[in-house]
């Protein structure tokens, strides 16, 4: 599957939606740097109009793909990172009454994360993540960092202001668990759970793609 096929792919969905879906990323950290992470894709508050959509074979110009043809394409997505180094146990659900999808797997350390990123990017991207890593985990330091540095400001003008209103109350989460209590973060909207061994960020989809907000962040573990 080509990247642009696997973008254009989920943009038809996200098109055919209310503006109500979330993407959950959340990763799990062992002290030695391995770990679990899960990417959730929640289209559920929509379900009523997906269920509509399915029954068509187009809307608005865009292609409705089938049941089958989105399993085959998670199928060819999870083939590749299963193919990723240092990635094992990758599994995945489709839940076609809610609209809820997964992608999960376990990692031996963040660079495995940053090759699976790589994986679904263009050239251009993946030379920038090897230059500055998404996921950084500085074990001497007891510091993770969460970089971005997609800019998809320019390209979202450019899109027609029905298709932008898809975005208007899609968030993007992301959670961060640990087994050291986390000492400070340099987010300011990020928010750190009580027990001290996770922390969650939240921030509207457009804010995010007009670089209002960021998912960009610095946490400090205890030593």
């Amino acid at each position: 599957m080509q990247k642009k096929g696997f973008k254009l792919f989920f943009l038809v969905l996200l098109v055919l939606c209310t503006s109500c879906f979330e993407i959950i990323e959340e990763v799990s950290f062992n002290k030695d740097g391995t770990g679990h992470v899960k990417l959730t894709m929640n289209l559920s508050q929509s379900k009523t109009k997906l269920n509509s959509m399915m029954l068509l074979d187009s809307v608005n110009n865009y292609e409705i793909p089938s049941k089958t043809k989105i399993k085959n394409k998670i199928g060819e997505v999870i083939q590749k990172v299963k193919s990723i180094e240092g990635i094992s146990n990758v599994q995945n659900s489709s839940n076609f009454n809610d609209y809820i999808f997964t992608v999960s797997c376990d990692f031996t350390n963040v660079e495995a994360l940053n090759k699976v990123i790589s994986k679904f990017s263009s050239k251009k991207d993946a030379t920038i993540i090897k230059q500055h890593q998404h996921f950084s985990f500085n074990t001497s330091q007891n510091t993770f960092t969460r970089n971005y540095h997609y800019d998809l400001s320019k390209a979202f003008q450019k899109t027609k202001v029905k298709d932008r209103k898809v975005f208007e109350n899609a968030t993007m989460t992301t959670i961060y668990r640990f087994e050291t209590p986390i000492i400070s973060s340099k987010n300011p909207i990020a928010k750190i759970s009580g027990s001290k061994n996770a922390i969650m960020l939240r921030v509207n989809a457009q804010d995010l793609i007009q670089n209002k907000k960021t998912i960009k962040n610095q946490i400090q573990l205890q030593k």
